[in-house]
């Protein structure tokens, strides 16, 4: 096999730390750019301290394995830091409540609204798993306000304390890890897996906060926590955004080091089906993921409003994220650009005479990302479409609202509203990326697959990293359940790493 830029070294003290490893294989010094300064020798070896990792740390530490956490960031939390809790099925919380969910109907519902291209074994243990693992995580600290709907019909979220895992879930599992003897390296940079003559994952090398290369080697397994690719554009524009009218409002670190390295160790890739959380917003406005102020966009991308393309031709039926906000990225994503057009009827509907929404509605005159005119010929020039055009689907549309039923997209007829009234508004759509979900191949321990869906031994890929249970959409039908996954799967890699499967 071809061996990666920096498998192995040559060192004395290398070959002595890993003459437990077996098979042992050294790149030539042409291949090895950089020979590490300090060697580590650990049973399992983390890569992120974030949701998943966290949960595979104590899950680890507890069986009185040797665990090194390695972060690139300064702190523990990663993307679990701005989450709001947890899917779960039968817990204990839910029990002392009285309510009870078919495990069997969650499963069937997300397969369905995935078009059955999730994995359905995955989502099988995922579902049966949620209660016990928060039990397991109640146990270890984690604290909650309640069970509730969020943005469903049924009690399945766990809300963390706070409202964010920063509060209910981070410090109390970073303490809990700690408490069992796992060691965390923070400011450490992981960017290469290390890999015997087999091509049994068996160690990485990074930086570490020094600046110095170490080398860390595994007795048991790797486990890839890394949290996704979301801040690399030029991965999330191979899924179909116009990066143009992107911006990256996840944690820092997402950036595609993990994936690629995951690559290089001979993983299948799954990034043709990536799924994203991530909406539309308003270049500098309040957008889906503020903290609750009032966002004018969550107003003006209501379903009675017109949106258009740069064609200024209507693209999409506009209610259709009503059931699901994650859906509105889709259809937009092929566009070079996106507005939405409607009057002053609807304007003074959005803002109602509101102070805060008023001003954001000046903010975006301002900025230029809101564009008010008197004519839609004036309208289509600020916007840069020609003016025939925009007259013409407009037209169209009014048309439609006037006989009650749209013949283009079917839209209901009750969200049918005319563009009548001036002054006349186009506010234009970016999309806010916040976290890529599903990168590379795994089977149902978490193991990372080659192209030939075989295991590679030694790598488990957990959290949004090594999900396969959604495809292209986070459905979003089970609320928290992104993050069900992140502590599931952290928890069962360990356990198969371990042999404890």
């Amino acid at each position: 096999m071809e061996l990666s830029r920096r498998s192995f070294v040559r060192s004395a003290a290398a070959v002595a730390a890993v003459s437990s490893l077996g098979n042992a294989a050294f790149a030539s010094e042409a291949q090895q750019s950089q020979e590490p300064e300090e060697v580590f020798e650990y049973d399992l070896v983390i890569v992120g301290a974030g949701g998943s990792g966290l949960a595979a740390a104590v899950e680890a530490a507890e069986t009185g394995a040797s665990v090194v956490v390695l972060e690139r960031m300064p702190y523990a939390g990663g993307g679990e830091l701005g989450v709001e809790g947890i899917f779960g099925v039968n817990s204990n919380m839910q029990q002392a409540e009285g309510i009870h969910i078919s495990a069997g109907e969650m499963v069937r519902a997300e397969l369905a609204a995935s078009q059955q291209r999730a994995s359905g074994p995955a989502y099988v243990d995922l579902v049966h798993a949620t209660g016990e693992n928060i039990n397991w995580l109640v146990e270890h600290g984690v604290t909650f306000e309640g069970v509730d709907a969020d943005t469903g019909t049924s009690k399945l979220f766990h809300r963390f304390e706070g409202d964010a895992g920063a509060v209910g879930y981070v410090p109390a599992m970073e303490a809990s890890a700690l408490n069992a003897g796992a060691v965390f390296m923070y400011d450490t940079l992981v960017d290469e897996l290390v890999q015997d003559t087999n091509g049994a994952v068996c160690g990485v090398l990074a930086t570490d906060a020094d600046g110095r290369c170490i080398q860390v080697n595994a007795l048991k397994g790797v486990i890839v926590a890394t949290g996704g690719f979301a801040e690399d554009f030029e991965m999330v524009a191979k899924n179909g955004f116009n990066i143009a009218n992107c911006n990256y409002v996840g944690m820092k670190g997402h950036d595609g080091t993990s994936h690629r390295m995951c690559l290089a160790a001979g993983a299948q890739s799954i990034h043709d089906r990536t799924a994203y959380l991530a909406a539309m917003s308003v270049r500098d406005l309040p957008d889906f993921f503020h903290d609750g102020r009032f966002s004018f966009l969550i107003g003006v991308a209501s379903p009675f409003a017109v949106w258009i393309n740069e064609n200024a031709e209507r693209f999409t039926n506009e209610d259709f994220a009503a059931s699901n906000v994650m859906l509105m990225t889709l259809p937009t994503r092929g566009n070079g650009d996106t507005n939405i057009v409607f009057d002053s009827v609807l304007m003074d509907i959005y803002t109602g005479g509101d102070e805060v929404a008023l001003e954001q509605l000046q903010q975006g005159l301002d900025n230029g990302e809101i564009k008010q005119a008197d004519s839609l010929e004036e309208l289509a020039l600020l916007m840069g479409v020609a003016a025939t055009s925009l007259a013409a689907t407009i037209e169209r549309y009014n048309a439609y609202c006037e006989e009650g039923v749209d013949e283009d997209y079917g839209k209901p007829a009750e969200l049918l509203i005319p563009v009548a009234q001036a002054p006349y508004y186009a506010v234009h759509i970016t999309t806010d990326v916040q976290v890529s979900i599903g990168s590379i191949a795994t089977n149902r321990n978490f193991q990372a697959l080659d192209k030939e869906n075989n295991p590679i031994e030694g790598l488990y890929v957990v959290g949004v990293e090594g999900a396969m249970l959604w495809a292209n959409v986070y459905t979003m039908n089970i609320a928290g359940g992104c993050n069900a996954n992140n502590v599931n799967s952290g928890r069962t890699a360990v356990r198969h790493a371990l042999g404890r499967a």
